[in-house]
């Protein structure tokens, strides 16, 4: 009987798994570097598309700014490609306008250079008490020989209006850098010591005075740089009143 019962068992085809199997699998050594490369794959893929996710919620969130507006027109230089900023037709060039509102006047003596000619030198002496005197600035007189308006011959402030009893009244006007300007031979003024005047602002009217009275009416035109006298021609702007009268 029992020999029977054995007979059985072994022809049987169903076999019975033995235990051990995932134990003999996961001894195997290449099922963990499989294992880690598969879940660091799983890992890396769900990381790619939350972000991916995140940039699309975010750009339909954000608002688009809106265009800029166009810049304003540039000028572009004759023969080449360069873009240069407009410049204002009236813009000041730095220079000192002509001090007289009259186009009809004119420069009858000019300033005594020390690096003159002799001729032009000599030309810009002032004679007063049987002497000879350097002229610190140029006269201007009206070709009629008639009063005429002085005007500022740049933007500043009055530092001095008074009357000196050899040149007449006088303002001084103080500018930028250093420069100041002196009108004297003035019949009157019109400003005061403290006013901030314009260019072109009328001072005064021309008159006499008793330095340069072989002048008659005319104004005397002085430019200080620093406080000392300079050649007034070097920083009034060109024009044709500046031609010296024969």
């Amino acid at each position: 009987m029992d020999e029977q019962k054995k007979s059985t068992t072994s022809s049987s085809p169903v076999q019975k798994v033995k235990r051990g199997g995932w134990r003999r699998i996961m001894g195997k050594k290449w099922i963990f570097p499989a294992m880690y490369l598969g879940a660091a794959a799983i890992i890396l893929a769900g990381v790619m598309w939350y972000q991916n996710s995140k940039d699309f919620t975010t750009k339909l969130a954000t608002p688009q700014a809106a265009p800029s507006k166009p810049s304003a027109p540039t000028q572009v230089a004759q023969g080449g490609n360069e873009q240069q900023p407009a410049v204002p037709v009236n813009a000041d060039d730095g220079k000192l306008a002509w001090p007289t509102k009259s186009e009809a006047t004119e420069k009858v003596m000019g300033y005594f250079d020390d690096a003159s000619d002799k001729k032009d030198q000599e030309a810009a002496l002032v004679q007063y008490d049987n002497s000879y005197w350097p002229n610190t600035g140029i006269a201007i007189a009206a070709k009629d020989k008639k009063s005429f308006e002085v005007t500022a011959a740049a933007a500043g402030k009055v530092v001095k209006s008074e009357r000196d009893p050899m040149l007449g009244y006088q303002v001084e006007i103080e500018h930028k850098d250093g420069l100041s300007t002196v009108y004297a031979s003035l019949e009157d003024t019109k400003v005061n010591v403290g006013d901030t005047v314009d260019r072109g602002a009328v001072l005064g009217m021309a008159g006499r005075n008793v330095f340069e009275k072989d002048f008659g009416i005319h104004l005397h035109f002085e430019v200080h740089k620093n406080g000392e006298a300079v050649a007034p021609e070097q920083y009034l702007k060109k024009t044709d009143n500046m031609t010296q009268a024969k």
